[in-house]
């Protein structure tokens, strides 16, 4: 079977256990998502964010009583877009196990594909820094981080099974750094982030792949 890296330009339809939103939730809090990126979390307010949604005045807290069920509705909302995207990519990898440079080029279209979405990278770092005060907002990003490791450690068990030696990397080790790569990305101009992404996608996972063969 030939494994052909997906199309960057589409994204697989997956299922996601919480219900559909309504198009007018979805329209606050996408304007939510930019609020919160461009003026951080104490400018988070329902005014904010029904001046960036074009709404009247009091939209917002029509569907968000008070700014801790708007944070917690947003923390919701950001966490199931990047693990319909983790949840994609698993699947995409599943149909070609153990190939490990399509396991590379996926995970460096998935972060280019991020990069698109500057506001969702920089609320998701602005969500985290506020989960490590909320619990209930730390078990919102723990589940789609999670999945990610998972599916990173399956690389690794696969990059050591070919190998010589085992690597011993750690899966958890990884997706901190890939982390930082994709918050280090956001500090560069647009033009230089994508290849600033690829490049370092691909040094740390390049590595994992088995060595050469013997002579």
């Amino acid at each position: 079977m030939s494994c052909v890296t997906a199309d960057p330009t589409v994204r697989t339809a997956v299922s996601t256990v919480r219900e559909e939103l309504s198009p007018r939730r979805r329209e606050i809090l996408s304007a939510a998502t930019t609020v919160l990126a461009q003026l951080g979390n104490r400018g988070l307010t329902h005014r904010a964010v029904d001046r960036q949604a074009g709404l009247p005045e009091g939209s917002s807290s029509a569907y968000f009583r008070t700014r801790e069920s708007l944070i917690g509705a947003l923390g919701d909302f950001v966490a199931d877009r990047l693990a319909a995207d983790v949840e994609a990519l698993g699947a995409r990898l599943a149909t070609c196990p153990g190939d490990h440079g399509r396991a590379v080029a996926e995970v460096s279209l998935l972060f280019s594909r991020w990069l698109d979405e500057p506001d969702l990278l920089t609320a998701r770092l602005e969500l985290s820094v506020a989960a490590t005060r909320d619990p209930a907002l730390a078990e919102r990003f723990r589940r789609w981080r999670d999945d990610l490791v998972e599916m990173v450690r399956g690389v690794v068990a696969a990059a050591d099974a070919a190998a010589e030696k085992p690597t011993g990397a750690s899966a958890e080790t990884l997706i901190a750094a890939l982390d930082g790569v994709l918050l280090a990305s956001l500090l560069l101009s647009p033009g230089q982030r994508r290849d600033f992404v690829d490049q370092s996608v691909e040094q740390l996972l390049t590595g994992l792949g088995p060595g050469p063969a013997p002579a």
